[in-house]
């Protein structure tokens, strides 16, 4: 992730790379592309689906994926990998409530529309079923039947619960939005008729399935003042998940489905004997987890714990190591989010006593960026990791690693973007070969650099440091990091509703 150095056989990269970027290569790989793009015919969509089987009942009707997601290259996804059982196998309960409902099941070959690449705009026919709490969908028909018959992974899987709309769209098109990203659904029926029916199942198996859910679940509206000072449930009183955490800003963005989730989390905690953990803090957890209910609260009970450990981390105890200047809290990006500059040049084994010691500087200073510098407690950070004068001696593999440990386990949806400044050609081609074989989400945050123009397409030249190729010529002093002169004086003086730095639950 930061400052790790690849090699590559230079014999084998010049020999290919120029044959893939010539425009003949380019035209090439788009016919290839073009002939092996394969579609099966539009079909009907009440055609009745062959018996499935059942599986044992399940405590819960919220058992979303288990999924590994491809990422397009603005993080959105766009494929599953591996799947929960409860995607092909429907549980005795939702069964039980779309047979009560008469929610009957839909499959149809609908045309799933591409996001698009400009004139290259393409789309794929695929065999689409709504199972249980899934939209689910094959290559063709008789693919569907063999591995619903042997309970066999689909090729992907959308949960109607976390569909925010579905909507017909002139002519025969369904729109379907989903609520854990901007990413949308475009598909397309055999006619009008066909597609009205499947945007009004679809509106009917998801509001019956969230109603299950508010059965299930404790009701998340309930009185703001339910917790005494300790943080403790009072008696008789339920959890407020609609904390002052949860701004205005964020609340937009939040389904049903989440509300109903953070109840169940808070309420899993409090019984573990914990104090109510911020709703923030929880939907970052429930969000880094797909909204897979049990996976967040094991994920969020690692944290907890760790924060017991942690914390409190005193500022004389870390001093001598801010005083260095590793990391610097300075400008905002285009989005107006908050950037982090870290500075490769004096990094490196030979700068700090322990690793571990140097990691409490790091989380020193992201608990005052999650309580004191973010506008919004679900905003993100955005992170410049600034290579030059980096060579060969500072690349420091247990340090990346503490890193990248540390944003994924202890604050993930945190960071937005990683840019790494500057990255030459040939730095950058390689890592387009090998970020393949990274986790997806994590691939799709770093953004490879190479030149300042660059780096203006994503911060405005005023709020980068002169060297960055910014026009800031901010020096950084170890008093900054109290004083909060680091940040403009807007930022200073903006009402923070965040938690108190270092909380522990």
């Amino acid at each position: 992730m930061f400052g790790f150095t690849l090699e590559l056989p230079g014999r084998i990269f010049s020999s290919i790379f120029p044959s893939i970027l010539s425009p003949l290569g380019l035209l090439l790989l788009v016919l290839t592309m073009f002939f092996f793009l394969r579609q099966a015919p539009l079909g009907n969509p009440d055609k009745p689906p062959p018996p499935t089987s059942r599986s044992a009942p399940t405590p819960s009707p919220m058992s979303p994926p288990r999924v590994v997601r491809r990422q397009s290259q603005n993080g959105s996804p766009v494929q599953k990998r591996k799947f929960r059982d409860s995607v092909t196998k429907i549980d005795e309960a939702t069964q039980l409530l779309l047979e009560d409902r008469s929610i009957h099941d839909m499959r149809a070959y609908l045309y799933k529309r591409s996001q698009g690449l400009g004139l290259f705009k393409m789309g794929q026919s695929r065999y689409f079923v709504t199972h249980g709490a899934y939209l689910i969908y094959y290559e063709t028909e008789a693919k569907a039947n063999a591995a619903m018959t042997a309970n066999q992974d689909p090729l992907a899987a959308i949960d109607i619960r976390h569909i925010t709309k579905v909507e017909y769209l002139e002519p025969k098109q369904i729109k379907i939005v989903l609520s854990d990203t901007t990413k949308s659904y475009l598909l397309q029926a055999s006619s009008d008729d066909n597609a009205k029916l499947w945007v009004a199942n679809l509106t009917k198996r998801r509001k019956a399935l969230l109603d299950a859910l508010k059965e299930f679940y404790p009701n998340p509206n309930n009185p703001a003042d339910s917790t005494t000072e300790e943080g403790r449930p009072r008696s008789g009183s339920s959890i407020d998940v609609k904390d002052r955490t949860l701004t205005e800003k964020t609340l937009a963005t939040v389904t049903d489905a989440e509300l109903l989730a953070l109840s169940s989390i808070k309420q899993q905690f409090v019984s573990e004997g914990f104090k109510v953990p911020d709703s923030a803090l929880c939907l970052r957890f429930l969000r880094a987890r797909k909204g897979n209910v049990p996976d967040a609260i094991d994920f969020l009970r690692q944290h907890l714990e760790w924060r017991r450990s942690t914390f409190p981390i005193k500022y004389d105890e870390i001093k001598e190591e801010l005083k260095k200047g590793k990391y610097v809290l300075r400008g905002l990006d285009r989005d107006g989010d908050v950037i982090i500059y870290i500075r490769g040049c004096l990094l490196g084994p030979d700068t700090y006593s322990s690793l571990e010691n140097h990691m409490r500087q790091v989380f020193y200073l992201l608990e005052r960026v999650r309580a004191e510098v973010l506008k919004d407690p679900m905003d993100k950070f955005c992170i410049i990791y600034d290579r030059w004068d980096v060579d060969r001696a500072k690349s420091d593999k247990p340090w990346t690693k503490a890193i990248a440990k540390a944003l994924g386990d202890q604050y993930p949806e945190s960071m937005k973007r990683c840019i790494v400044y500057p990255s030459n050609r040939v730095f950058r081609y390689i890592w387009n070969l090998v970020k393949v074989f990274f986790d997806p989400v994590t691939a799709a945050k770093i953004v490879m650099v190479g030149s300042s123009d660059e780096l203006y397409k994503f911060i405005e030249k005023d709020q980068l440091l002169k060297t960055a190729g910014g026009t800031d010529d901010y020096e950084f002093k170890i008093e900054h990091v109290e004083t909060k002169e680091m940040m403009s004086l807007e930022m200073r003086n903006l009402e923070r509703v965040a938690p108190d730095p270092q909380t522990v639950y």
